[in-house]
């Protein structure tokens, strides 16, 4: 019996190590060896008391960088949970004065999800020998890859050490679509051009040749598209990803659950029912198309541009009615009261008086300007 016994004390500390959670961190590759790899062993982080853990790099040759060096603290190696500014989901940063060596200390609760970083110089900062190598990194249709900056068939070539070119042949685009790109210098994210991204549109379907180019003093991106042969694109199914207390899963484009329909008068609509939201929250939210990212839009209609948001004034259930034209790239979102009724919103069976303000809020009969009503935008003068 006392064998018995100890064999369960055994296995029970054996499954209690096994459980304990590893957190990593993963960010730019000037701070941490390797850019923005959750799976990297060598950047695990250690701990005492199971609740304080740090993770300390040497020698590190970091360049000045005011704005800072953006990194997050992963659980597991994976990005199903993680955690970056003040524990949200914005990137934490490390802002370095000056150039130099560097030793980085990162600390993170485990309790809190607060990580932070600080940097102490060593060293003279010591530029590497080898030259820059350049590459294409974007969406799929254009990269092959999506937004892969190790993709070494997007690298560029120069014959002056300053411009850079790579030419790609037989790439169907649709004409009016925004494909985005960047140039990335050593098949990290540290150093990326243009700050926002580089956006290519075409007029017209079709093949195109493509010859991206790169300036590596002035840093100015461009790309020539020449049409070369025909190319067809079927329908599209347009879906909604964001905010998993609003569509149930996060950030998913693969969940049909979130599918649009098409109401027939050229925009696309979604309704999720019955939503708990609390007052003052952001809910965030973008479309995409055949559940890819390669075209996606947010605010503004523009294409990989910043998520879409709505609010509401009180806590409680609303009926949330999202709503696209893929002709104008308008998206927006309302919220209204749940009514319990089930189903998709019909356009033309739905008519109301309800009102809503361009970020989604319900507003009263005496507001004076742009409004939401049917799915419509207007002026109330």
């Amino acid at each position: 019996m006392k064998k018995i016994f100890t064999l369960i004390a055994v296995l029970a500390c054996a499954l209690g190590v096994q459980a304990q959670d590893t957190w990593t961190i993963a960010g730019e590759k000037a701070i941490l060896g390797v850019g923005w790899a959750p799976e990297e062993t060598a950047n695990d982080m250690t701990s005492e008391d199971g609740v304080n853990f740090t993770l300390v790099k040497t020698g590190m040759m970091v360049e000045a960088n005011e704005a800072g060096y953006g990194f997050k603290v992963v659980k597991n190696h994976s990005w199903d949970e993680s955690y970056g500014q003040e524990g949200g989901s914005d990137n934490a940063t490390l802002p370095i004065a000056e150039d130099g060596e560097y030793t980085i200390t990162f600390t993170f609760n485990a309790e809190s999800h607060i990580p932070s970083a600080t940097a102490t110089k060593t060293g003279d900062y010591v530029a590497p020998v080898t030259d820059q190598t350049w590459t294409v990194a974007g969406v799929a249709p254009l990269c092959g890859t999506a937004w892969d900056p190790a993709n070494t068939e997007n690298d560029m070539s120069s014959t002056d050490g300053v411009n850079y070119t790579l030419i790609k042949e037989d790439i169907a685009l649709e004409g009016g679509v925004g494909y985005t790109f960047k140039i990335v210098a050593d098949h990290a994210w540290d150093k990326a051009y243009p700050a926002d991204n580089y956006t290519l549109t075409v007029t017209e379907n079709g093949k195109y040749k493509l010859t991206f180019k790169f300036n590596k003093e002035t840093k100015e991106v461009g790309c020539d598209a020449v049409k070369t042969g025909e190319a067809e694109f079927g329908d599209k199914i347009w879906t909604i990803a964001g905010s998993e207390a609003v569509l149930g899963t996060n950030w998913d484009n693969t969940d049909e659950n979130n599918d649009m329909t098409d109401m027939e008068d050229g925009t696309f609509q979604l309704v999720k029912e019955n939503v708990a939201l609390e007052a003052g929250t952001n809910y965030e939210f973008k479309v995409l198309a055949n559940h890819d990212w390669a075209e996606n839009y947010g605010a503004d209609g523009v294409p990989d541009g910043p998520n879409c948001i709505f609010t509401v004034d009180a806590d409680g259930n609303y009926d949330v009615t999202f709503v696209w034209n893929p002709d104008s790239k308008e998206l927006y979102a309302t919220a209204d009261e749940a009514t319990g009724i089930k189903g998709v919103k019909n356009a033309a069976a739905n008519k109301n008086t309800t009102m809503y303000n361009l970020q989604g809020q319900r507003v009263q009969a005496g507001f004076r300007g742009i409004v939401i009503m049917n799915g419509r935008k207007m002026i109330v003068k």
